[in-house]
């Protein structure tokens, strides 16, 4: 494990100032992306539909496979610029392209919408005839695993695949690990208030606010992968629990030494890209199948 670049990270984490509002957090957490991929060339976003944008990461071919990747940042911070860096690797390794949404942000767009949003641009990727699988990071997962549940039980057809990085799935912090790993995470804040600015007026245990506490059945092939000092390492684990239960494939990867959400530090951190290398072998393989 490369103990220096982790530890570097950890230090520019604990360096960031709080911002006093919503709105400087918002553009803190955009520039604070531009500092880790600073020579990023970020294509201007197509429209899904009036309102709902997102950037394509790769050149798409008609009928051809995609990832739909939903950011992470709580719900209620980041966007398709800031994540792209990213997204252009994953492409790059996983020789698929993939579509960075711009999703509805909490708290003025409180659940469900962005789950919504999700769902329309499943929709139109199936308009286009593109072969989409699913994945996302953080709050990104929760809305990949809700979105695919959603297409199951309306009978739509299943993503191809579902890769899940640091996901948060249990929005009433049920895990245990949010009181074993409190101390080991310096990225999480688990009394932050995420959980209810996302659900708004809903139960934090909805099924499709907390899609832990969903269905798995017809579930499509699932990679997740968590570090281990994360307060939601639980929600990772419990997952694939209930995915195994569910007689669904499922790899579960603990990435020892690892924070939230740490491939998006990929430019400064080779555990972060070999995390994508082995999330494109994933896609790579289904996609190819």
């Amino acid at each position: 494990m490369s103990l220096e670049q982790r530890d570097a990270i950890l230090a520019l984490l604990q360096g960031r100032q709080p911002a006093p509002d919503l709105a400087a957090r918002r553009t803190g957490f955009e520039g604070f992306a531009r500092m880790l991929w600073p020579d990023a060339d970020v294509p201007e976003p197509v429209e899904l539909r009036p309102g709902l944008q997102a950037r394509w990461a790769g050149e798409p071919t008609p009928g051809g496979a995609v990832l739909l990747w939903l950011h992470g940042g709580a719900f209620t911070v980041g966007s398709s610029a800031s994540y792209w860096p990213m997204a252009a690797l994953i492409a790059q390794t996983a020789a698929i392209p993939v579509l960075v949404l711009d999703y509805a942000l909490a708290p003025e767009h409180p659940f469900p919408a962005a789950l919504d949003d999700t769902l329309a641009a499943l929709d139109w990727l199936d308009a286009r005839g593109y072969r989409a699988a699913i994945g996302g990071d953080s709050a990104g997962g929760n809305l990949a695993v809700a979105a695919t549940q959603a297409r199951i039980a309306h009978g739509r057809s299943v993503p191809l695949a579902c890769w899940l990085v640091s996901p948060y799935l249990d929005l009433t912090n049920s895990g245990t690990s949010i009181a074993t790993r409190r101390h080991r995470d310096r990225f999480v804040n688990p009394d932050d208030g995420t959980n209810q600015r996302y659900a708004g007026a809903s139960p934090l245990d909805h099924p499709a606010v907390s899609p832990l506490n969903g269905l798995f059945m017809d579930f499509p092939e699932t990679l997740i992968q968590v570090g281990s000092e994360e307060v939601l390492f639980d929600d990772a684990r419990r997952l694939a629990e209930h995915l195994w239960a569910a007689g669904r494939p499922v790899t579960f990867q603990e990435w020892d030494g690892m924070v939230h959400a740490w491939p998006l530090f990929a430019q400064r951190l080779e555990e972060g890209r070999w995390a994508i290398a082995q999330g494109g072998a994933f896609l790579r393989r289904l996609v190819q199948a």
